[in-house]
């Protein structure tokens, strides 16, 4: 008798794609420390694209995660993914963000590579855990991806879709202010431009938000206040600290936003799989 495989071919190589993301993320992350002290004109442009593409893969790591926990079946691998991403952003604020001044305040690599070692053996645990359960469960990542694929279109055409792409587009002309700003008044109006575009859409999603039933009163202005807090919080934090970390800080304005626009995300996934809870 044959037994089941613990995942197809193409579920077991989506996981792999998963596993080598995770150790290009903590190698980028290392070798950003490594380059803290040089101050070299070619060790700054590494350093920007070291941040770049940390980023970059912090955020397909966090879709795989996000795939990964909507599947109630395997509801522990949730708890995982959350721990493990909110150890990836401690990894990021700590090194990326804060990694040239702890570097300045110890005169000394010592600290940033022991917080880049305990993070790095925690994470890799979480992530063998939630590897382990994704082969117990026979878990076909490949089909889960479609099916969140498709989840995600029964949001298109829809008010709250356009909406928050809408403010996606406005995040992307911050970003683009972060980098040709040359003072800190440019970067100040530019924000405010920013910010009187996004009532309409803001307006949009609280409506949609507080239609659904699934967002309560309290839980919507929470993330319109806090929306509104950190790019505000940007033009202060860019004065300070004045790099690429500002980016991270624009970036947590549309957090909560996209949390609650999950849960309604979810209540898609669930109708459309039958599940109940």
């Amino acid at each position: 008798m044959i037994s089941a495989k613990p995942l197809t071919y193409k579920g077991n190589k989506k996981m792999k794609i998963m596993m080598r993301l995770h150790i290009l993320y903590y190698l980028c992350l290392l070798v950003f420390i490594l380059t803290i002290p040089k101050l070299s004109t070619d060790a700054n442009i590494l350093k920007i694209v070291l941040f770049l593409l940390t980023i970059g893969v912090f955020i397909f790591l966090c879709s795989y995660y996000i795939v990964l926990s909507f599947n109630k079946k395997i509801g522990a691998v949730k708890k995982y993914s959350n721990i493990n991403v909110g150890i990836m952003c401690g990894g990021i604020i700590l090194t990326l963000t804060f990694g040239h001044y702890i570097y300045t305040k110890w005169n000394s690599l010592v600290v940033l590579l022991t917080i880049f070692i305990i993070l790095f053996i925690v994470s890799n645990f979480l992530n063998y855990k939630i590897k382990k359960i994704v082969e117990d469960q026979q878990f076909d990542l490949m089909k889960e991806v479609k099916l969140f694929y498709k989840m995600g279109q029964a949001l298109d055409k829809t008010p709250i879709n356009n909406a928050i792409s809408k403010l996606d587009y406005l995040f992307y002309g911050f970003c683009i202010a972060v980098f040709i700003a040359e003072d800190i008044y440019i970067f100040a109006g530019a924000v405010g431009v920013i910010l009187i575009l996004s009532i309409k859409y803001v307006r949009a999603i609280k409506s949609e938000f507080l239609k659904s039933g699934l967002i309560t009163v309290k839980e919507t202005n929470l993330s319109i206040a806090a929306y509104f807090f950190f790019y505000l919080f940007s033009i202060v934090w860019m004065m300070f600290i004045p790099n690429l970390s500002t980016l991270l800080v624009g970036a947590a304005s549309l957090l909560a936003i996209k949390i609650y626009i999950r849960r309604i995300a979810e209540k898609v996934y669930e109708e459309k799989n039958g599940i109940s809870k």
